[in-house]
């Protein structure tokens, strides 16, 4: 049965990349976090994530340029990318703050390691390491990569299935809900535009409205004394729900910003209309001599969301998963 897509680049190949970079992120880029968390991100997202994407298509005779989507984005459309990320943040932290209350219903929700700046230089290392290198190195793999491997699926599948892997190859189960709704946001946007451009701009945004966010919290007056503890003690269901009703009020605004760039960037580009799946393609999914690599990846994060939900039930303290 041919699995091949276009340029070299095939459904195998984008399950077995997702599957080695899956098995590199739970062991070496578990140990380099741990080690040092600002290096080990960078260490993960550029040689574990970005690199063996860019070797592989190299390796199956593919164009980088062309089947990554390294495309030009014009500055009409990166306007509308901003505006509409900047919207989306807020709808996704909404989403997210509703997983989370299920969750927090189980017993204690773990604070994750993730460092807050705390200075201006500290801020700007910040926004390059968790904005920049997330932003290009995970849009590479995701909307580059495994979105052209996928194509044939039919937009809107396609979208959806690859904001579905990633959204699981973060691993963190009170992080799930949002990866996903913006990695369907990032998806529409490169499939429109037709530029990776658009996505590494889009999740650039996101995850530095993340990095802003706790820079000015940190540096609120009565942050500055508070440990682990006492974070942990304060993402409580009551404080969820209160969290959830502010973003509430946000929401009708912030949605109805997002959807109008989303419109705008579509009006712009209709030539990229949602292409029919192909019947044949998704039988070629349907065979599990292809997809078995995407079995175990779902097997790896069962397994790590297992664990991570024992420790929030038996209550555990702060821990970096």
């Amino acid at each position: 049965m041919e699995s091949e897509n276009t340029g070299g680049i095939s459904f195998f190949s984008a399950n077995i990349l997702y599957m080695a970079i899956m098995l590199l992120f739970v062991t070496v880029g578990y140990v380099a976090q741990n080690w040092d968390f600002n290096y080990g991100i960078l260490i993960t997202e550029f040689l574990l994530i970005a690199l063996p994407t860019l070797i592989y298509v190299k390796a199956r005779g593919a164009a980088i340029k062309s089947e990554l989507r390294f495309n030009s984005l014009s500055l009409v459309d990166a306007l509308l990318v901003i505006v509409a990320f900047v919207a989306a943040y807020f709808v996704a932290v909404f989403i997210n703050l509703l997983g989370q209350i299920l969750i927090s219903m189980l017993g204690r929700l773990i604070v994750p390691d993730i460092p807050f700046a705390t200075d201006p230089a500290e801020y700007i290392m910040l926004l390059f390491i968790i904005a920049g290198s997330a932003g290009i190195c995970e849009e590479i793999l995701f909307r580059g990569f495994i979105l052209r491997a996928y194509e044939k699926l039919g937009m809107w599948p396609n979208i959806i299935i690859t904001a579905l892997l990633f959204s699981i190859l973060h691993l963190n189960i009170q992080n799930i809900l949002a990866p996903f709704f913006l990695g369907i946001i990032l998806g529409f946007v490169v499939y429109k535009t037709n530029s990776i451009f658009a996505g590494i701009l889009g999740h650039f945004i996101n995850n530095a409205i993340s990095v802003t966010w706790g820079y000015v919290i940190m540096n609120l007056p009565f942050y500055e004394d508070m440990n682990i503890e006492q974070v942990q003690e304060g993402m409580t269901t009551q404080s969820l729900i209160g969290a959830v009703i502010l973003f509430g009020i946000i929401l009708p605004l912030a949605g109805t910003i997002m959807v109008i760039c989303l419109k705008a960037i579509s009006d712009r580009h209709p030539e990229m209309t949602a292409n029919r799946a192909d019947v044949r393609f998704i039988n070629i999914i349907k065979s599990i001599r292809l997809s078995w690599p995407l079995l175990i990846s779902l097997l790896i994060f069962i397994g790590m969301m297992t664990m991570e939900i024992s420790l929030i039930v038996s209550g555990k303290p702060f821990i970096n998963l």
